[in-house]
């Protein structure tokens, strides 16, 4: 029979098939040494009691060479077996040639026959038996070495057998004791076979498997290699984009807080319309970002998530609308869960946004209800609708179906894989049931929650409120967004100062009076935006401190959570930047 490591080892190249027989090898000797000392133990026994019956039966001094012989030899392999074994590749070579010392030392009793009766007989004869037998399990079959042990104990005692006088009344009792020691010699024989397949094939299952945990390790450690590398490329990406895109979201908010005609209006809502776009998919860089980065952190509150569903439903509703589709809400009764409101919203956000994509008639259900202690939030659309080999693959990032041309009005393909890790990080079990032409329903599963709601914020200060004559320093290593953001703060009544690194911005904390700091947070020359907050903060405890930048790497997000400074990513908004500048107050 033909066995799954037979198969492996024929599968195998040749350098894999020498390793695997030198750890083969390398098992048996390991097992071999593991196994020495109990067995001259056993082996010191056995010689002890035929010691005893040859001081009875043989010349004193007979016995005495012997049992002097058998401690020498048993001494020497007790001691040195682990130093002669290990020098070098011949290691079961050397086993054998101990092994057969031993075998010789402990047939000379042999000798001796004639001069026992038929009990002494017997009971040398199971001594030797019983010591070639429990070989078979010391040598784990291997079958030279082995037969280097057991034949000389054997062998010798068949043919003492054999031609041993007085055997009992009968001529032919010592010619069968020896024909049958020989064909139990042979019948160990083929149980050592047996014995060393089993080892020889548990030694190279246990090869493969060590083979391919190896193989593994290198496959894990390639794929944690290769999402560093994709996280670094889409800080950097993330970043490069974003640079220029906040230039221009800054120059079109500056331009929006002026007086124009109806035509200039017009044409500053289309590239807002289009700045958001690329916005939003950069945020879905960033959020990834953020959550490689360890440092989304939920906010667990008791929410009404009936409200949150109906409030979101009412927001999308007209979009749903503008492309002929209908987007309802299906809850009636309050519910209360323990949650993050804001990711919840991410997640949602997400699902009716991707439902909206992919549906072309009919609209999307948003049901909410109770089931055994959870509320069951469903997301149910009548799109498309995803084939089964793709429902696995549709939360992995950048995955798309249907979108072979990379069309950008269907995103980047974060959404869902956002969602499954949010979802992940609030503890909601998520489920997907899609069939094509049928639509797709997403599940979300959460625990409800006894306690009353939270009261809800308060609204943050009217936007168009700013504190006039406000200073405000601005450091940033292009010029282009240093220069936009001072016709932003100054339409805003602030007073700008402006710096392109630390040494700048060093001068001018000395110089003036700094109410509030923004600045990007990588700068030329290694340094950074924490170098700026820290040397104007020295000047100006009070300061208020943002940072605005378009590097999403996840060691800056986790520095900037460890140091307590906010920051935004860019493009910023208007309203973002506002939120920022109403809690920052004049220095007295």
């Amino acid at each position: 029979m033909v066995t799954t490591a037979d198969n492996a080892h024929d599968s195998m190249d040749p350098a894999a098939q020498v390793a695997q027989q030198e750890f083969v090898r390398d098992q048996f000797v390991a097992l071999f040494l593991k196994q020495n000392k109990r067995a001259q133990v056993g082996l010191l026994c056995c010689a002890g009691l035929v010691c005893v019956l040859l001081l009875y039966r043989v010349p004193g001094y007979f016995a005495q060479f012997w049992m002097a012989g058998v401690l020498v030899v048993s001494g020497a392999r007790f001691v040195w077996t682990d130093r002669i074994v290990g020098q070098g590749g011949a290691a079961p070579a050397r086993v054998g040639q101990l092994l057969l010392l031993n075998g010789v030392c402990l047939m000379l009793p042999v000798a001796a026959f004639n001069w026992f009766n038929d009990v002494d007989r017997a009971f040398v004869t199971i001594v030797l038996m019983a010591t070639a037998t429990a070989s078979v399990v010391t040598t784990s079959g291997y079958r030279g070495i082995f037969l280097w042990f057991a034949s000389p104990l054997l062998v010798s005692l068949s043919i003492a057998w054999g031609v041993a006088a007085d055997v009992g009344d009968s001529a032919w009792a010592g010619p069968g004791m020896g024909v049958l020691i020989t064909l139990y010699l042979g019948f160990l024989v083929g149980l050592g076979r047996d014995a060393f397949r089993l080892f020889d094939s548990s030694c190279r299952i246990r090869f493969a498997e060590n083979s391919l945990n190896h193989r593994l390790t290198l496959a894990l450690e390639e794929a944690r290699l290769a999402g560093q590398a994709k996280t670094r490329f889409l800080a950097a990406a993330s970043h490069d984009l974003r640079q220029p895109l906040h230039t221009i979201g800054v120059l079109l908010a500056a331009m929006g807080l002026r007086k124009l005609d109806t035509r200039s209006q017009e044409i500053v809502q289309m590239l807002g319309v289009v700045s958001q776009s690329l916005s939003g998919q950069l945020d879905g860089l960033l959020d990834i970002s953020k959550l490689d980065a360890g440092i989304v952190q939920p906010e667990l509150k008791v929410q009404r998530l009936d409200q949150l569903v109906q409030a979101h439903v009412a927001v999308q509703a007209a979009i749903a609308e503008d492309k002929g589709l209908y987007m309802r809400a299906h809850c009636n009764a309050p519910v209360l869960v323990m949650t993050d409101a804001h990711l919840v919203q991410r997640v949602l956000g997400n699902l009716t946004s991707n439902a909206l994509k992919f549906t072309t008639s009919g609209g999307i259900d948003v049901a909410l209800t109770t089931q055994d202690g959870r509320a069951v939030l469903e997301v149910a659309d009548t799109g498309i609708g995803i084939a089964p080999e793709h429902q696995v693959l549709v939360f992995q990032e950048f995955y798309q179906i249907g979108n072979a041309e990379r069309d950008r009005s269907q995103g980047l393909g974060l959404g869902l894989a956002i969602v499954q890790r949010m979802c992940g990080l609030l503890g909601i079990q998520l489920h997907l049931e899609s069939k094509p032409g049928q639509g797709s329903r997403f599940t979300l599963n959460l625990p409800l929650a006894e306690a009353p709601p939270v009261e809800a914020l308060p609204a943050g200060p009217p936007l168009a409120v700013v504190q006039p004559g406000m200073a405000v320093l601005v450091v940033d290593d292009e010029v282009g967004i240093r220069q936009g953001m001072r016709l932003l703060l100054e339409e805003l009544g602030c007073y700008a100062l402006l710096a392109d690194g630390v040494a700048q911005a060093r001068e001018h904390a000395h110089t003036h009076k700094i109410d509030m700091v923004i600045s990007d947070c990588r700068l030329r020359h290694a340094d950074t935006g924490f170098d700026v907050v820290r040397q104007v903060r020295d000047v100006h405890p009070c300061a208020y401190a943002l940072l605005i930048s378009g590097d999403t790497a996840p060691d800056r997000l986790q520095q900037a959570q460890a140091e307590g400074i906010p920051m935004l990513h860019k493009p910023v908004t208007l309203a973002a930047l506002l939120a920022h500048i109403h809690q920052a107050r004049p220095l007295s």
